[in-house]
């Protein structure tokens, strides 16, 4: 049995503490080696202890700690403390290495981002995540927990399930998209009935906003090149898109005496981004058998390349179109 990796923690549910160590193998699952397993043993009332893969490097095992004492969206008081050996893996000096250490967060710890490193000399350094050790003032006796595995109940073991992780982080994409989604075109629906407001009273104000308005809708669709890939939020998108344009139609028309062209409403801007975008993206697709991605920098020439023709469409074929229609 591996006796090395071990974590002790004293406080905190059983729930908590699980959903917590679950929490930090989803966080770290591209990190880790694919059938990596954490042992999990409940030796007594709010009293545990995590037996970590020995594959563990000392690296994230300072970062499970840290984590388990500091985690995402749970609330407990716990004191933690884990016990490894130090590896040749370019984190701790020379003179640290295949020593036992005792790995804790000080009580006093206002940073959230180190641990707190004794070795089994009693020598103690803090290591902060950004990859510094240094000497530490505060002192705490080396001592090995004695726990008689032979008389523990049989652990639950937790592993990391990479299919399981990534259609759950698939799941919550949809979700913050559709929330997105929903959210903005509700600001977009309040910005233009409170801008047609103005129109009875302050031409200008309304052209402005209008003309911005467009401009931020072209954006969020050039943006959001992840959304237009979903055929259902491109539909929607065109949809809005067209509404805004027969918004900028309809106050041109029903308005003959103000001397405003659609271009000034910004009403081509969002519609001119999603023509181009689509067959633009198929035809990547078909070329390069993979989506697009637009992100600074572009990961490679041929999206560089979409990324420009896509600006394109949101700066200059507007502007373009108008002149033709002259």
């Amino acid at each position: 049995m591996n006796k090395d990796n071990l974590i002790v923690i004293k406080g905190g549910s059983h729930s908590d503490i699980k959903k917590a160590l679950q929490q930090w193998i989803e966080l770290y699952s591209d990190d880790l080696e694919t059938d990596i397993k954490f042992e999990f043993y409940k030796t007594g009332q709010e009293s545990h202890l995590i037996v970590a893969d020995k594959r563990l490097n000392n690296e994230k095992f300072n970062f499970l700690v840290n984590y388990l004492r500091y985690p995402e969206n749970i609330e407990y008081k716990i004191s933690i403390e884990g016990y490894t050996t130090a590896k040749k893996e370019n984190l701790y000096p020379e003179d640290i290495l295949n020593k036992r250490l005792l790995i804790y967060i000080s009580e006093n710890d206002k940073e959230f981002d180190n641990v707190l490193v004794t070795t089994e000399d009693n020598e103690t350094y803090k290591v902060d995540f950004g990859g510094k050790i240094t000497r530490s003032f505060e002192s705490k006796t080396f001592k090995i927990p004695d726990f008689d595995f032979e008389s523990l109940s049989r652990p639950e073991k937790i592993t990391l399930n990479k299919t399981k992780i990534e259609e759950k982080r698939k799941e919550n994409s949809k979700a913050d998209l559709e929330k997105r989604f929903k959210t903005i075109s509700f600001i977009v629906l309040g910005i233009m009935v409170i801008s047609s407001l103005t129109l009875f009273f302050v031409n200008y104000i309304f052209f402005k906003i209008t003309f911005w308005l467009g401009i931020g809708l072209g954006t969020w669709f050039f943006g959001e090149y992840k959304m237009l890939q979903i055929n259902k939020y491109y539909n929607y998108s065109f949809l809005i898109a067209l509404a805004f344009l027969c918004f900028g139609v309809f106050i041109k028309y029903i308005f003959p005496s103000l001397s405003v062209e659609i271009l000034d409403l910004g009403s081509l801007i969002p519609i001119s981004v999603l023509v181009v975008q689509k067959p633009l993206r198929l035809i990547y697709k078909l070329t390069l058998n993979r989506e697009p991605v637009v992100d600074t920098p572009p990961p490679t020439f041929w999206d560089w390349v979409y990324t420009i023709i896509l600006f394109l469409s949101l700066a200059a074929l507007p502007m373009t179109i108008m002149n033709q229609i002259k």
